[in-house]
């Protein structure tokens, strides 16, 4: 994988580790090196141990390892949690005031220095600047260049006093470790002043722009994590494009507001997680029978009930696809990283207009929280297709205006209110063309069972069209491969550097994401399925629920499953071990 650089950052929450480790991947993406961060907190209003895990390389990166080649921390338990993560050779910072490395068992070579860090802090701000002290302390021991770091802590602070008292906090630590040759090291990475077009940035960032590229316009929820930060990216940058937010009293005010916005003919996209959704989940099919157009992101984080609101997940499948009384198609795409949450966001908005369908982009903890460097967004061929909006002329020539008119394709021309002669009715009731209660209708009295089923019908008939147009599976690696990874979502980046590692032991591995869910990609999936030769599938739930997905829809059962439920990332390394477990090595 070439040269890479790992450290983490830990401490208590409030002692700004988090940002610490932000900034030293800031630092090196603005140069040529590559970075990823990923972020883990306890679902706690005050304390508790956060960490910070910063990948640095000189290639692009798809995922990351917990292992260390530096770790600093400012607390007792980020010191026992995470001392053996560290390699040999690495070294551990730790704040003399607050650890005590007793009789630790360190791994071989790996060196300690006991530093004063919220110590060396003025007056009552420790706790809020001992980061910068950190900081100091990691750009001495590792050669990170000082000059790049300072850079991203000025556009950090703002404002020139606080700059200048968190470069002195920097300075004075950096000056005391500096002296201890001990530990004296060069970093290994090489920094060049010929930065990349690239960015730093996470997948609920990726789904805001792709949302904005898209023209929406009106966003709505209840925050809720993992899904959250999508609501304040929008509220916070969203006016600068004529969106407008709305944070709700619950979710399904929320998704009654989107749908709304979609019968005004207003792109809408809402963000919650499992238990938000559980709340949206009745009017998801009013959307349904209305044909009303909605985004929904689901971010998924363990469960059941509250769970770890702050800990990864793949276990909502099922329920999201599955999700709302009765039968009814649904768009689900499971975008697997920063590029696909963009591009898929995006796509996605075009796909729920031109279908007349909800649309679910789900994410989890993992993707949607986890930093990484991301080329900029190729703009070119992404064109707004709104579908079939009924125009004046359509409608002057349609009258009386059926909404839900019979078609072929089961779309039906759609009339914005206000448009002359597109007066209709969006009901969530079982309706005929002219969008009528079938039950409360007397013309209808007698037919009802026949207008029941070819609603059902019309409904139905977009599944194929929708199906030709997604790209339901993606494929990496030879045509042909000794065992083939079957993973959807967050685990696509940890599936692709497990095959390159196994690739460079002379092992032969290739890979099949299932980027839609639904509709499910039936035939695409039986044809890929037709030349595996062995099958591992990866996911991160109890029950292997795609797997059940593709049994029910082709009969494949896979030759080997890697569950993971433990409410971590999958690491490259852990697939790279199942692979073997897999072929018999």
């Amino acid at each position: 994988m070439g040269k890479q650089f790992t450290c983490m950052f830990g401490g208590e929450a409030g002692y700004g580790v988090m940002s610490a480790g932000s900034m030293v991947a800031k630092g090196a993406n603005r140069s040529s090196l590559w970075s990823i961060v990923v972020n883990e907190y306890p679902s706690l209003i005050k304390g508790g141990l956060n960490t910070c895990l910063v990948r640095m390389a000189e290639e692009a990166l798809n995922g990351y390892e917990e292992k260390l080649n530096f770790l600093g921390v400012l607390s007792q338990p980020a010191f026992d949690v995470n001392v053996s993560k560290v390699m040999p050779g690495g070294i551990i910072v730790y704040d003399s005031g607050a650890v005590n490395p007793g009789s630790a068992c360190l791994p071989e070579g790996v060196k300690l220095l006991a530093v004063s860090l919220a110590g060396s802090v003025p007056g009552d701000s420790a706790k809020v600047m001992a980061n910068s002290a950190l900081l100091g302390a990691f750009c001495a021991v590792t050669g990170y260049p000082v000059q790049i770091l300072k850079d991203v802590m000025a556009d950090e602070f703002g404002n020139p006093a606080l700059i200048q008292a968190n470069y002195t906090i920097f300075d004075k630590t950096y000056a005391v470790v500096k002296t201890t040759a001990a530990v004296q090291n060069d970093f290994p990475l090489a920094f060049s002043d010929a930065t990349a077009d690239k960015m730093l940035l996470n997948g609920n960032e990726a789904i805001s722009l792709g949302a904005i590229k898209a023209g929406c316009k009106f966003a709505a929820g209840y925050p809720m994590t993992p899904g959250s930060s999508v609501l304040a990216y929008l509220a916070d940058h969203g006016p600068e494009y004529g969106l407008v937010f709305k944070q709700t009293e619950d979710e399904i005010a929320a998704i009654n507001m989107l749908i709304g916005a979609g019968y005004a003919g207003v792109r809408a996209i809402g963000a919650t997680s499992g238990g938000g959704f559980a709340l949206m989940t009745e009017a998801l099919g009013f959307a349904a029978q209305a044909e009303i157009p909605v985004v929904i992101v689901e971010a998924q984080r363990g469960g059941p009930s509250t769970g770890l609101p702050t800990r990864t997940a793949q276990a909502d499948l099922n329920f999201v696809v599955h999700a709302s009384q009765g039968e009814f198609p649904r768009l689900v795409v499971a975008p697997g990283d920063v590029a696909e949450c963009f591009y898929e966001t995006f796509r996605m908005f075009n796909l729920v207009e031109k279908y007349q369908v909800p649309g679910i982009i789900l994410t989890d903890k993992y993707l949607a929280d986890t930093s990484i460097s991301q080329p900029f967004f190729d703009m070119t061929g992404l064109a707004v297709d709104r579908g079939k909006l009924a125009d004046e002329e359509y409608l002057s020539q349609n009258q009386p205006y059926l909404r839900y008119r019979q078609t072929e394709d089961g779309v039906s021309p759609r009339a914005i209110p206000g448009q002359a002669g597109g007066r209709h009715i969006a009901t969530s009731y079982t309706h005929g063309e002219d969008g009528f209660y079938s039950s409360g209708n007397r013309e209808y009295a007698a037919a009802e069972p026949q207008v029941t089923a070819e609603g059902l019908d019309k409904l139905f008939r977009k599944i194929a069209l929708i199906g030709q147009e997604v790209p339901g599976l993606r494929q990496y690696g030879p045509d042909e491969a000794e065992l083939t990874v079957i993973a959807w979502g967050s685990t696509k980046g940890a599936v692709l550097e497990a095959m390159e590692l196994a690739k460079a032991q002379g092992v032969s591995v290739n890979f099949i994401q299932v980027l839609y869910i639904s509709p499910f990609p039936e035939a695409a999936m039986t044809k890929a399925l037709s030349t595996v030769k062995k099958s591992l599938l990866v996911e991160g739930n109890k029950t292997a629920q795609l797997g059940g997905m593709i049994r029910a829809h082709t009969g494949y059962k896979p030759d080997s499953v890697y569950l993971k439920y433990d409410s971590r990332p999958f690491v490259p390394s852990a697939i790279l071990a199942r692979i073997k477990e897999a072929l018999g090595q």
